[in-house]
């Protein structure tokens, strides 16, 4: 057993049961008469405990880890514990608990290697959970690698993937290999391990970094995003989404996605291509602040940046409202639009264009609804709105004509 730094008085026991055991074997030796020979199949020591600590630099704690029951072999300085159970620390305070089924301590603590069912715990007012089912911990380096089954989860997220890294010092969770993103619209404690039903949100990339601390959270592309609105059945299409990265904070429930930016709804008939996009998923809305184009069923918007605001069913445009249906289309400096009622509002300069009768209306603002029903006013604080129209020709009745005189009679 080493001397090294991180064995404090809790472990004396256990070095000093080792150092009694080497003692002993040279007096037995000594008794029968026969020569000194190390035995290598000798089983190893059995201890009652394992008490392990390590301090930093200005003697506060770093980590700690303890068993019931431990078994030491001194050749290799290997230590298998049973249910062991951690403490890492960070500026003296503890930080995540941890625990697991088995733990090997390898080199005085060099390296620890949990397995079964391993749970480690973010102390503080943000409930994190990451669990796996093997952990190869490097103490000193203040880093663990999962392999097997890394999943964190906090009160609305869980966060997946084939491999996983943790950064302690950084607070920093290394998603690699597939990693998957689901979102549940209602809140629940990670450490409870409560029944859930399927997430509502799922988003899949390619990396991902996570601070499970702060929320923060970047993941590189492809990213392919899809929503089941609360009511829709799994046999129904879901909203798709997709996009090149995209970061964020899951605490503050927001998310930015990059260009590309496509979105689609089969049920809905919706379709919207966009740059940049944000979502506020805890205020249920989508912003840009650059250009962007849709659909819904037969209707079509354009324009300079969005707002939508999925709880009252509206987008509004700031600048270079567009909105088309069929050869109709409307114009304006801004508007909001209510895709379910199909009430419109539209300030600026305002062009109003028809099909029927080639109908044009110019003014500055525009209340009404849309569709084949609808009815729209156009005003303008002057008093003066312009409209021209073609009307169509009509047949009249049928002009009387003069009779010819009739020609006179040839005469010779």
């Amino acid at each position: 057993m080493s001397g090294r730094p991180w064995f404090f008085p809790q472990s004396v026991r256990l070095l000093g049961a080792a150092l009694t055991a080497l003692l002993l074997a040279p007096l037995t030796a000594c008794s029968s008469g026969q020569p000194l020979k190390q035995d290598e199949s000798a089983p190893p020591f059995v201890f009652r405990s394992l008490d392990l600590r390590q301090q930093d630099q200005q003697g506060r704690p770093a980590w700690s880890l303890t068993s019931p029951e431990a078994r030491y072999d001194l050749r290799r300085q290997v230590a298998q514990a049973l249910t062991p159970k951690g403490v890492i620390y960070r500026d003296g305070q503890p930080a995540y608990r941890l625990q697991a089924t088995s733990g090997t301590v390898v080199n005085d603590g060099e390296v620890v290697l949990l397995e079964g069912q391993i749970r480690v715990e973010q102390v503080g007012s943000q409930p994190v959970l990451i669990e796996a089912s093997r952990v190869r911990w490097f103490p000193s380096r203040q880093r663990m690698e999962i392999d097997r089954k890394p999943r964190a989860s906090d009160a609305q997220y869980r966060l997946s993937s084939l491999q996983a890294t943790f950064l302690f010092d950084q607070n920093l969770l290394k998603l690699r290999g597939k990693p998957l993103l689901e979102r549940w619209s209602t809140r629940f404690d990670p450490f409870k391990q409560a029944a859930r039903t399927d997430p509502e949100t799922t988003v899949r990339v390619s990396e991902a970094d996570w601070n499970p601390k702060t929320g923060l959270l970047q993941a590189r592309g492809p990213v392919e995003a899809s929503r089941r609105p609360p009511g829709r059945s799994r046999l129904q299409a879901a909203q798709i989404l997709t996009a090149s990265s995209l970061d964020g904070n899951t605490q503050q429930q927001q998310l930015r996605l990059l260009a590309p930016v496509i979105y689609t709804d089969a049920i809905d008939q919706a379709h919207l291509e966009a740059r940049e996009v944000k979502l506020d998923l805890g205020l249920h809305t989508a912003s840009s602040q650059q250009s962007f184009q849709a659909s819904r069923a037969a209707f079509g918007v354009r324009g300079q940046g969005f707002d939508v605001h999925q709880d009252q069913t509206s987008i509004e445009i700031p600048a270079g409202c567009v909105i088309t249906q069929g050869q109709d289309m409307l114009s304006a400096g801004r508007c909001r639009w209510n895709w379910v009622s199909q009430e419109i509002e539209a300030d600026g300069v305002l062009e109003l264009r028809r099909q029927q009768n080639q109908q044009i209306t110019r003014g500055k603002r525009l209340r009404g609804q849309l569709g084949a029903q609808g009815s729209l006013t156009v005003t303008s604080p002057s008093g003066r709105v312009v409209s021209q129209f073609l009307v169509p020709n009509r047949p009249g009745p049928p002009r009387l004509q003069r009779p010819r005189p009739a020609p006179e009679p040839i005469r010779l």
